[in-house]
């Protein structure tokens, strides 16, 4: 009976190795791309028929490959930097597999002509399908040129699972981007059908190149980033809240120079920007990480795509204290609408901790109940400053107007007031500050089985914020001290609330977030409503508030809190401009 497992053939065994390398025409630009680099380039030109299905040709002016090297270059695992296997724990070039000129010829017709600089002649290699067909002595410029025909001619099924002619090219232009934005010594030019569709001069300045690639908007609201903690260096750019994307492609990594995807790198960023810019969108962050290479592994994606940090904790901590740091210095997008015009400087610090008495239960007219008629009610702040945007009222007890600066700004209330909670419940926290307040008699609460395993795991969360709560039976709790600064009426609501919040976090995968869930559902429930009427120096004190906050453009949730209408587009609805 014969044998069931088999040793797959040579040309089975090889489509397969070059399928994990590459995936489509980009994978091919990609890993000649990082060659060219690796071959020390100063000018490298990608020429694209097809986004790449015809042909890929990409020309360095780099070291070239000896005569004699060219056919060996061309077998799997060879490559010349790698000796032994500690070199694998050292590697400082974006290539070091040995897999991807093997694997780009055995899916296509390719085509090598290089030269070396003490060489008067150079070399031409013919290869099809992954055999060599030739062999040649050639004239040609010092450097190397690869030219890719029929990508996956011999796969037709792998041909078929490819995209349109656009969609190829958007991921060719994704690498040379990526490439591009990492070595701005290097210029880079890339030709489509003819037509030059990118060119990257190249500089001494990385803002240069960012300006170039991303376009000046964003340049504009880019903010440098430096931070350095041992042995691990970041270095960079981060966006200002006032400039998002809809998705995470405007976030690129860069370990030792390789553009890298790491999800742990990602949580870092998106939870630094978590109450600062609306749910849903992403920042714009060019993050560039230099760690010595025995501290990291790059040899755990064939793509080389993915790398494995020794102390992933602490990569982790330095990419969220470096952006938090860049966020706090930089200005609010109130103050940028306003400008510094009228406003009285009082320390970030100070607003925070602003006692900002809202009445539990409110009442909006208490100077009016007080005998005070209601043309005596102050409109301006003590010292008679006026405040830093004019309040010209309050839309359906909801929305406040303001102008300030050429603009008309309208803040949900609720949303603003939810952001000035939170943060100062969060200082509280950080800070150890936050008293609890006893009640004179526990109240019960009964609770449903997910509810309750929810509160017994974040038990020592709830205490740490100023909650005493005692299991006193199955699924029956005494609930004997809340926050100080939490309303008696109804803690039963409030804890609530938060479970049903750390319950979404947990489905979401966000277990680690319970202080923040805990911090974001008292805020809300504190709150201001909406549909609420406020005395205008209980807005202007609201207002004031806001504007020395770092970068509250959202209430926690991640809803935007103001809207501001520019009075030129005003003029231009009445015909005025």
């Amino acid at each position: 009976m014969p044998s069931k497992i088999q040793i797959l053939p040579d040309h089975i065994s090889q489509t397969i190795a070059a399928g994990e390398v590459i995936e489509r025409p980009a994978s091919v630009v990609k890993e000649l791309l990082e060659n060219a680099i690796d071959a020390g380039s100063s000018e490298i030109l990608v020429e694209l028929k097809a986004g790449g299905l015809q042909l890929i040709r990409v020309v360095d002016n780099g070291e070239g490959i000896d005569s004699e090297d060219v056919a060996v270059a061309l077998q799997r695992y060879a490559t010349s930097k790698i000796k032994t296997l500690e070199d694998l724990y050292t590697i400082q070039t974006l290539g070091f597999r040995g897999e991807a000129l093997p694997s780009i010829a055995s899916v296509s017709h390719m085509t090598i002509t290089t030269r070396v600089p003490h060489s008067l002649s150079g070399t031409r290699v013919i290869c099809e399908g992954g055999e060599i067909k030739s062999i040649s002595e050639v004239g040609c410029p010092i450097g190397t040129e690869v030219e890719v025909k029929n990508i996956f001619y011999n796969i037709p099924v792998k041909r078929k699972f490819l995209k349109s002619i656009r969609s190829e090219l958007r991921h060719a232009l994704h690498h040379f981007v990526r490439l591009s934005l990492s070595h701005p010594s290097i210029s880079f030019k890339l030709i489509h059908e003819g037509r030059m569709a990118h060119e990257n001069l190249k500089t001494d300045f990385p803002l240069v190149r960012i300006e170039s690639i991303l376009g000046k908007e964003i340049y504009d609201h880019l903010k440098k980033l430096e931070f350095e903690d041992g042995e691990v260096r970041i270095s960079g750019f981060t966006s200002l809240p006032v400039i998002s994307k809809g998705n995470s492609d405007g976030i690129y990594l860069y370990v030792n120079r390789r553009f890298v995807k790491d999800r742990m790198i990602y949580k870092a960023i998106t939870e630094a920007y978590r109450h600062v810019i609306p749910a849903g969108k992403f920042p714009i962050v060019i993050l560039f990480f230099t760690i010595p290479p025995f501290a990291l592994d790059v040899n755990v994606h064939p793509t080389k795509t993915e790398v494995k940090f020794k102390d992933p904790e602490k990569i982790y901590q330095a990419v969220s204290t470096a952006i938090q740091m860049v966020l706090e210095e930089s200005p609010s997008r109130l103050e940028e609408v306003v400008g510094q015009t009228g406003k009285k400087e009082v320390p970030p610090s100070e607003k925070v901790q602003s006692s900002f008495p809202f009445r539990e239960p409110w009442d909006p007219y208490p100077l009016l109940d007080s005998g005070m008629k209601e043309e005596e009610i102050p409109m301006v702040r003590d010292g008679g400053e006026p405040p830093p945007l004019h309040i010209l009222g309050q839309i359906r007890g909801t929305y406040i107007l303001c102008e300030g600066g050429g603009n008309l700004i309208f803040i949900d209330q609720h949303a603003a007031h939810e952001r000035i909670l939170f943060e100062k419940f969060k200082k509280g926290y950080e800070t150890q500050s936050v008293t609890s307040e006893r009640l004179l008699v526990p109240i019960l609460i009964e609770l449903s089985v997910e509810e309750s395993f929810i509160l017994d795991s974040a038990g020592k969360a709830f205490q740490v914020i100023g909650f005493e709560i005692e299991p006193v039976g199955d699924k029956l709790y005494a609930i004997r001290s809340i926050p100080s600064f939490l309303s008696q009426e109804d803690p039963k609501e409030v804890i609530r609330e938060i479970l049903d919040e750390l319950s979404f976090l947990n489905r979401k995968g966000k277990s680690t977030e319970t202080i923040d869930g805990i911090l974001v559902t008292l805020a809300c429930h504190s709150a201001i409503r909406g549909n609420f009427i406020l005395r205008k120096e209980e807005m202007e004190e609201l207002v004031e508030n806001l504007t020395p906050f770092n970068t509250s453009a959202t209430c926690p949730h991640g809803r935007p809190f103001f809207f501001i209408l520019p009075l030129d587009d005003l003029k231009k609805q009445f015909k005025r401009k």
